[in-house]
């Protein structure tokens, strides 16, 4: 009996040192994402676009390294632990960007601004439903809230329709570009020196000044960076092991192709914005679809030029903004500068577009 109970023993320590090698490569692959991704920020796509794959995928990647930790600590697997566990030190500084769990001010501030991409007006739970729906469930989100400032991206309003639109959201200032952005305002919106100039060479979006009267004078920037512009097929891709050996070649050359123009435009695009900031001490809040994570360097650009976030300023959680099949992504931002103070920041679960509606509420300083 003794012999059977070595035999078994030799043969269960045998199968534990297996599966500690099998799932140590794994720790070996986790770790080497998590580098990836944390260097990523400052690297210019332009320069180097392979790390930029890996910061898109942060959240996936560290969830990933949590459960190899946790699979190692049950095995008992002391050395091969200390794998995943440098990999979740190295996304102490990702993870930062990617989650606020500072709590909101009680009291909120003077002015609210909402911004969405409202994907002209497509429903993302239903395919067969009517423009003129949305634009009403849409027009109901705005009356609920009662912001007053609404950058829009992705938006078609036709002429006809703008009036009607104005009418019932009641707000009388607004300005549309032809690359489907709106700014609506409860405040005049100026030109200046500054926005001209803006204006002029970005075809990314627009800037305005807002006079609040009382509250303050600010500037407002709409954009809507390059999208990776994947279908629906392409998202099945990489959620579907079949579709991925059966689609390999074509879909893959594909998907590849658009991530890397995508990283590369908006590097040159936010090259633009913070190339290209008022110097004139008017505070700016700069929001919009970014198209971007934390974890990118497109993020990094604006930091790197002294704005602030305002979801880590005043927001909870992960607080992703997107909210289609790929998980757990952050592209939507208000950026602020000096003199512009947050005191609150929401996301709208209302599910429309494939995106969430997010608001802030602010004060100026004088």
């Amino acid at each position: 009996m003794a012999e059977k109970e070595k035999k078994k023993e030799k043969r269960h320590s045998f199968g534990r040192r297996v599966l500690i090698f099998l799932v140590g490569i794994f720790a070996v692959v986790g770790l080497l994402s998590m580098f990836l991704c944390a260097i990523n920020p400052i690297l210019s796509p332009n320069y180097f676009v392979l790390t930029s794959y890996f910061g898109v995928a942060f959240w996936p990647i560290f969830f990933f390294n949590l459960l190899i930790l946790l699979i190692l600590i049950l095995l008992k697997a002391r050395k091969a632990i200390l794998y995943p566990l440098l990999a979740l030190i190295l996304a102490i500084p990702g993870f930062l960007k990617s989650c606020s769990v500072k709590k909101a001010m009680i009291d909120e501030g003077n002015i609210k601004i909402m911004s969405y991409n409202v994907a002209y007006f497509r429903d993302i739970t239903d395919n067969q439903r009517k423009r003129a729906s949305v634009k009403e469930e849409l027009i109901e989100i705005i009356n609920e809230q009662n912001p007053d400032v609404i950058c829009f991206q992705e938006i078609n309003l036709r002429e006809k329709e703008l009036n009607g639109f104005v009418e019932k959201i009641n707000l009388n200032y607004y300005h549309i570009n032809n690359d489907g952005n709106i700014l609506f305002s409860r405040y005049p919106i100026e030109d200046d020196e500054f926005t001209e100039q803006f204006n002029e060479i970005a075809e990314l979006g627009f800037a305005k000044l807002i006079d609040a009267g009382g509250f303050g004078k600010f500037y407002v920037e709409c954009v809507h960076l390059q999208s990776f512009s994947i279908s629906k097929e392409e998202i099945e891709y990489l959620r579907d092991a079949k579709h991925y050996v059966e689609n390999s070649e074509t879909m893959g050359k594909s998907l590849i192709s658009k991530l890397k123009y995508g990283f590369q435009k908006r590097t040159k695009d936010t090259k633009l914005i913070v190339g290209n900031m008022p110097k004139n001490g008017i505070p700016i809040i700069i929001c919009g679809d970014f198209n971007d994570t934390p974890m990118s360097y497109t993020y990094h650009q604006m930091r790197n030029v002294g704005m602030k976030d305002a979801f880590l300023q005043v927001g909870n959680g992960i607080g992703k903004t997107y909210c289609g099949k790929l998980p757990l992504l952050r592209i939507d931002y208000f950026w602020y500068s000096e003199n512009i103070v947050p005191m609150t920041f929401t996301r709208l679960k209302r599910k429309i577009s494939d995106h969430y509606p997010i608001i802030m509420t602010f004060n100026v300083s004088h």
